[in-house]
Protein backbone atom coordinates (compact mmCIF):
# COMPACT_ATOMS: atom_id res chain seq x y z
CA UNK A 1 0.00 0.00 0.00
CA UNK A 2 2.08 2.71 -1.35
CA UNK A 3 0.44 6.68 -0.97
CA UNK A 4 2.80 9.80 -1.58
CA UNK A 5 3.21 13.05 0.63
CA UNK A 6 3.52 16.01 -1.77
CA UNK A 7 5.02 19.17 -0.34
CA UNK A 8 5.40 22.67 -1.88
CA UNK A 9 5.57 26.12 -1.28
CA UNK A 10 2.57 28.79 -2.05
CA UNK A 11 3.41 31.82 -3.87
CA UNK A 12 4.07 34.97 -2.24
CA UNK A 13 3.67 37.13 -5.35
CA UNK A 14 0.62 37.62 -8.32
CA UNK A 15 1.56 36.64 -11.97
CA UNK A 16 1.46 40.42 -12.14
CA UNK A 17 4.10 40.82 -9.28
CA UNK A 18 2.30 41.85 -6.79
CA UNK A 19 2.20 40.91 -3.61
CA UNK A 20 -0.15 37.56 -2.67
CA UNK A 21 -0.51 37.39 1.28
CA UNK A 22 -1.05 33.89 2.84
CA UNK A 23 -4.55 35.16 3.81
CA UNK A 24 -5.69 36.03 -0.22
CA UNK A 25 -4.92 31.89 -0.48
CA UNK A 26 -8.43 30.24 0.06
CA UNK A 27 -7.55 26.87 -1.03
CA UNK A 28 -5.01 24.28 -2.92
CA UNK A 29 -6.48 21.95 -5.45
CA UNK A 30 -4.22 19.12 -5.97
CA UNK A 31 -4.28 17.01 -8.81
CA UNK A 32 -3.03 13.06 -10.25
CA UNK A 33 -2.40 13.19 -13.79
CA UNK A 34 -5.63 13.88 -15.29
CA UNK A 35 -5.40 17.73 -14.25
CA UNK A 36 -9.80 18.16 -15.27
CA UNK A 37 -10.23 17.17 -11.29
CA UNK A 38 -8.68 17.27 -8.69
CA UNK A 39 -8.21 14.62 -5.80
CA UNK A 40 -8.28 16.96 -3.29
CA UNK A 41 -8.81 20.35 -2.28
CA UNK A 42 -6.51 21.51 1.16
CA UNK A 43 -6.95 24.81 3.23
CA UNK A 44 -4.83 27.81 1.45
CA UNK A 45 -2.59 27.40 4.60
CA UNK A 46 -1.55 23.77 3.99
CA UNK A 47 1.95 23.05 2.08
CA UNK A 48 2.19 19.16 2.26
CA UNK A 49 -0.77 16.64 1.34
CA UNK A 50 -0.43 12.98 1.80
CA UNK A 51 -2.54 10.76 -1.05
CA UNK A 52 -4.62 7.81 -0.34
CA UNK A 53 -2.92 4.20 -1.59
CA UNK A 54 -1.81 4.79 -5.17
CA UNK A 55 -2.47 2.08 -7.89
CA UNK A 56 0.43 0.29 -9.90
CA UNK A 57 1.83 2.74 -12.44
CA UNK A 58 2.99 6.28 -12.92
CA UNK A 59 1.73 9.38 -10.80
CA UNK A 60 2.50 12.93 -12.14
CA UNK A 61 1.10 15.20 -9.22
CA UNK A 62 0.95 18.66 -9.36
CA UNK A 63 -1.43 21.54 -7.71
CA UNK A 64 -3.28 24.23 -8.65
CA UNK A 65 -3.76 27.79 -5.80
CA UNK A 66 -7.01 29.28 -5.55
CA UNK A 67 -7.08 32.85 -4.34
CA UNK A 68 -10.28 34.46 -2.38
CA UNK A 69 -10.97 36.69 -5.02
CA UNK A 70 -11.76 33.16 -7.26
CA UNK A 71 -8.61 33.29 -9.24
CA UNK A 72 -6.47 30.10 -10.07
CA UNK A 73 -2.68 29.61 -10.56
CA UNK A 74 -1.21 27.73 -14.00
CA UNK A 75 -0.79 24.72 -12.44
CA UNK A 76 2.49 23.82 -10.83
CA UNK A 77 5.38 21.54 -12.18
CA UNK A 78 4.93 18.00 -12.51
CA UNK A 79 6.37 16.06 -9.41
CA UNK A 80 6.34 12.12 -9.99
CA UNK A 81 6.51 8.85 -8.06
CA UNK A 82 6.26 5.52 -9.58
CA UNK A 83 4.10 2.24 -7.31
CA UNK A 84 5.73 -0.74 -8.78
CA UNK A 85 3.37 -4.49 -8.79
CA UNK A 86 4.13 -5.91 -5.90
CA UNK A 87 5.80 -9.50 -6.50
CA UNK A 88 3.18 -12.14 -6.50
CA UNK A 89 3.62 -15.11 -4.30
CA UNK A 90 5.17 -18.52 -5.31
CA UNK A 91 2.88 -20.44 -7.15
CA UNK A 92 2.38 -24.08 -5.41
CA UNK A 93 4.28 -26.86 -5.98
CA UNK A 94 2.74 -29.40 -8.22
CA UNK A 95 4.56 -32.58 -8.08
CA UNK A 96 4.88 -33.98 -4.80
CA UNK A 97 4.84 -37.76 -4.04
CA UNK A 98 4.96 -40.34 -0.80
CA UNK A 99 6.54 -42.87 -0.82
CA UNK A 100 6.11 -45.66 2.20
CA UNK A 101 9.20 -46.85 3.56
CA UNK A 102 9.54 -49.84 5.47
Amino acid sequence: MSTATLKWTNPTTRTDGSALSPAEIASVDIFDTDMTTPIANVPGAATQFTTQTLTVGVHNFAVVINDTEGHKSAPSNSASVTVEAVQAAPSAVADLTATLNS
